[in-house]
This record gives C-alpha cells, sequence and structure tokens, in this order.
C-alpha cells in the first residue's frame, strides 16, 4: 500500500508540474509531418541484384532476418549455410539465389558475415569456387563465437577517451563489427602476407557502396543488397540504412572506428560504413548506447539518434517487403523470414491473485506493443505477402514443433542435452524423435539475448538452423521449379 500512495503521489505531482507552463514552443521543422511516409529503400536507385552472375532473373528472393543477439547470428547463419547445399540448377543452389538481405540486431552479424565473406572471396582472387561453409570453417565461426561485451566493457571502465569525449562504448561495438564480422582485420592480414608493402591495397571498411550499386554505373553488381534496419528514438519509426534513405535524412555524420566524423569528411552516402547501420541496429536500449547520426536536415535539431531495429520491426521483413516490391525484374518473388525470437508462447494466467505492481506494469507497457505484434506477426506477413503476390516462407525455431504435440519433460539438464542432441543432429539429423524436438526448440530458446555465447550452444544453433531447413527443403525447392 506505502509503494502503490508514493507511485500515485509522484504521479499527481508530474501531472500538476506538466500544466505550469506559460508558453508554448513551436517547432514545425520536423522531418516527417504527421500522416507523412516514412522513408523506405527504392531499389530503383541500383543497378539490380539480378544482374550477379548466375542470377535466376525471373526470381526475386528476400531474406529477413530477425534480431536476438549472437542467438539469432549463429542460427540464421545455419540456415544460410543449409540453404547453400539445396541446389536448384547446374552449379548454382538457394544461397546463391538471394537477392536482398534485410537484418535486425544480431540478425545484422549473420548478413554481415556471409557478405564479407563474399567480400574477401574476391579480395584474395581466390581461383577456387565460393564456398560458405568453408568460409564458416575459417573464420565466421570464430567471429560470432567471440564476445563482443569485453570490447564495450573496456571502453566505458577503462577507456579515458570515453569519459572526456563523445565516444562511447558503443562505438567500441561498432570497431568490433567492423574489425571481425565485416573482416576489417582479416583483409589487413591479407595484404600483409599476399602483397609487398609498395603493392598493397589500401585498406578499408566495407560501405554502402560495396552493396548497393548506383544505377546507371559501370561497376559490376557482385553481393546482395544488405540492409541494417535500426529505429528513430524520437518517432519509432524504422531506418533503413540505403544510400538513398540516408540521403532522405541527409546524413553528414557519424562515428566509425572510434572516431567522430563530421560534413566536411563526408561526401556520399555511400561512403557510410556498412558497420555503423549494424551496430545502430543492434543499440539495445539501456544496455548499450545509441548511435547518433549528424543531419544537415534542419539547422538546430540536427541530431538522428537511433536505437535498436527491433523496436520498430523485430523480424525485418517491411524492408524485405519494400525491396522486393520495388525491384521490377523478377516476375515471381519469395521471402524468407529468419525468426530467432526466444519468447515461444507468451502464458495467458497468472500465479497471482494480487494486482500486478504499477512497476511492472510501467515495465510490461514498455514493450508491450512489441509483444502484440509478435502475437499476430505470422499472420500479418502471409496476408500482406499474398496482397503483394509474395510467397513467404518461415524458418523459425517455431517450425521445430510445428504439428508436434508431445510434451518436453519437466526439467531438462542443459548440458548433457546440448551434448546428446549436438550428436543426433551431426549423426543423424533427418531421424529426431518428436520428444528430442521438443527439447531442442527449448534449448534454443534457452540462448539469452546477448552479444556472447558458449560453444556448445553456437553448435546447437548452427545445427538447428540446418535442421530448420530440412524440414522446409520441399517447400523452398517447389519455389525454383
Amino acid at each position: 500500500m506505502i509503494v502503490r500512495f508514493l507511485m500515485a503521489t509522484a504521479i499527481l505531482a508530474g501531472l500538476m508540474c506538466s500544466s505550469c507552463n506559460r508558453y508554448i514552443e513551436t517547432n514545425r521543422a520536423h522531418f516527417i509531418q504527421k500522416g507523412a511516409e516514412i522513408p523506405t529503400p527504392d531499389v530503383s536507385y541500383y543497378e539490380s541484384p539480378q544482374k550477379r552472375a548466375g542470377q535466376d532473373p525471373d526470381m526475386g528472393l528476400a531474406v529477413a532476418i530477425s534480431g536476438g543477439g549472437a542467438r539469432a547470428a549463429n542460427f540464421g547463419m545455419g540456415i544460410l549455410m543449409a540453404l547453400e547445399e539445396l541446389e536448384v540448377e547446374a552449379q548454382s543452389n538457394v544461397l546463391n539465389e538471394i537477392d536482398y538481405l534485410s537484418s535486425v540486431s544480431g540478425g545484422g552479424f549473420t548478413a554481415g558475415a556471409y557478405i564479407t565473406s563474399l567480400y574477401n572471396h574476391n579480395y584474395r582472387k581466390d581461383s577456387l569456387p565460393y564456398s560458405l561453409r568453408q568460409a564458416y570453417q575459417s573464420s565466421i565461426k570464430y567471429d560470432l563465437k567471440r564476445s563482443y561485451i569485453a570490447p564495450m566493457l573496456r571502453m566505458f571502465f577503462l577507456s579515458p577517451k570515453s569519459w572526456f569525449t563523445r565516444i562511447d562504448e558503443g562505438d567500441a561495438l561498432e570497431q568490433s563489427i567492423d574489425n571481425h564480422v565485416l573482416g576489417y582485420l582479416e583483409r589487413r592480414e591479407i595484404n600483409r602476407t599476399m602483397y609487398k608493402p609498395k603493392e598493397r591495397p589500401k585498406l578499408r571498411s566495407l560501405t554502402l557502396g560495396d552493396v548497393f550499386v548506383k544505377q546507371g554505373s559501370d561497376r559490376p553488381v557482385l553481393y546482395p543488397m544488405h540492409v541494417a534496419n535500426a529505429t528513430n528514438f524520437y518517432s519509432m519509426a524504422i531506418v533503413p540504412f540505403t544510400p538513398d534513405v540516408m540521403d532522405c535524412y541527409q546524413i553528414s555524420g557519424y562515428s566509425h572506428r572510434k572516431k567522430r566524423l563530421h560534413d566536411d569528411e563526408i561526401d556520399d552516402p555511400y561512403e557510410i560504413p556498412l558497420s555503423v547501420g549494424i551496430k545502430a541496429s543492434g543499440s539495445f536500449p539501456v544496455a548499450i548506447s545509441n548511435s547518433t547520426m549528424e543531419s544537415g536536415y534542419d539547422e538546430k535539431m540536427c541530431f538522428l539518434h537511433l536505437i535498436d531495429g527491433g523496436i520498430a520491426d523485430n523480424i525485418g521483413y517491411k524492408t524485405a517487403l519494400e525491396l522486393l516490391n520495388t525491384d521490377p525484374v523478377p516476375r515471381r518473388k519469395a521471402m524468407f523470414i529468419i525468426d530467432a525470437d526466444n519468447e515461444g508462447t507468451r502464458p495467458t494466467f497468472s500465479t497471482k491473485e494480487g494486482a500486478a505492481l504499477s512497476v511492472s506494469v510501467f515495465g510490461k507497457l514498455a514493450y508491450s506493443s512489441l509483444e502484440t505484434r509478435y502475437a499476430l506477426l505470422r499472420k500479418e506477413v502471409r496476408e500482406v505477402c499474398e496482397l503483394y503476390g509474395i510467397e513467404p516462407v518461415f524458418l523459425g525455431f517455431d517450425e521445430l514443433i510445428l504439428g508436434n504435440y508431445e510434451l518436453p519433460p519437466k526439467k531438462i539438464h542443459i548440458k548433457s542435452e546440448q551434448a546428446r542432441l549436438i550428436h543426433l543432429l551431426k549423426t543423424d539429423r533427418k531421424n529426431i524423435s518428436d520428444i528430442d524436438m521438443q527439447i531442442l526448440y527449448e534449448l534454443c530458446l534457452n540462448v539469452a539475448t546477448k552479444y556472447t555465447i558458449t560453444i556448445e550452444e553456437q553448435e546447437l544453433l548452427v545445427l538447428a538452423g540446418y535442421k530448420v531447413v530440412d524440414m522446409q527443403k520441399a517447400r523452398i525447392l517447389k519455389l525454383f521449379e
């Protein structure tokens, strides 16, 4: 009762103070007026990814990869590697047919690592055919297993730069993403071992210009388009990292590799590093400082604060939909939805009779719209895709137990069951019992949303990705008939 009385008093005091202002200060210089459309990507600005070698121009394929930290990153990578094993015609596979990658938070690690492996394959001038599985074994596996919390903690507690400048722990995360997920350090090593000092190419970060080729350019199209999605802190609108959207916002400054860049150093939105978008997309509120972009749109209100893309759309399907919808080339279109959400089925009832505390209600309200949206997500995706003539294919944890009504054990010993199921999935992936599938589902959900992961968790999630593709194999291959 005392807690409720104090809460009510604080709320009443806040309401009374809010009505004490004598003047209204107006500002109508808003970028997005009420009722106006939010800037979304338009692929007509770019050369079509259908121009890549070995593409089927009749099929447009987008992959939306959800958020979920290292859980989403590794589960998504398992799915991409499994798609590489599905052959659709001579010397081609489903992975190679992907034209667009729309990622949120941890899903950006999956997409970024895949794009980087393609880029570095060309950078090394490899004579052997590209293989994502080989790239995973040689480098991606270690990059997705790495702890990205440690550099943030070092920056926060030990770096004077973070104490006396605008650089913060989020900038340490951005540099780590650039170094490892996006292969900056790998290319540095390639330069050192393959080139003489005077012949070495200039070492640089991957940029939007590497995955978006301007319409009319004579540059070849080599990679799928990758769009990382963040959320505008103030409007809660989705902000996709594409050159045309960045141009709409008139971006003139950002932080990259622990350095603040301003308009006198930035000439072109195509030069914005991919790592800036992936980090912004994964700036989980409270845990990680938001990303601040500088804009030339308004002289006074010139900063765009971006937080986790999952607040606006935790699946990334809305941007994937826009990309497919504005692509005039393919006659048939499909979207794969990689969903690594770990909430499972939300409870309907409670064990407590008393009213929920106001603090609990307040905390729940912050994410209530997200949970409500997620409960209706699949229905919404199917309806929208049907409207646009796009075939959706779901590749999430839910597929592991779809149509499976067995009940898992009341208690699951995490370590022993992880080891047992990893062995089963490696030796006989196609023959897993319904109860074991339920256990696998629970183990996947048990991996928390964080930027660190154990070896066992990583291996299990990758194998779970393979299993999900096995279960959807017939439906996926039917798209290419």
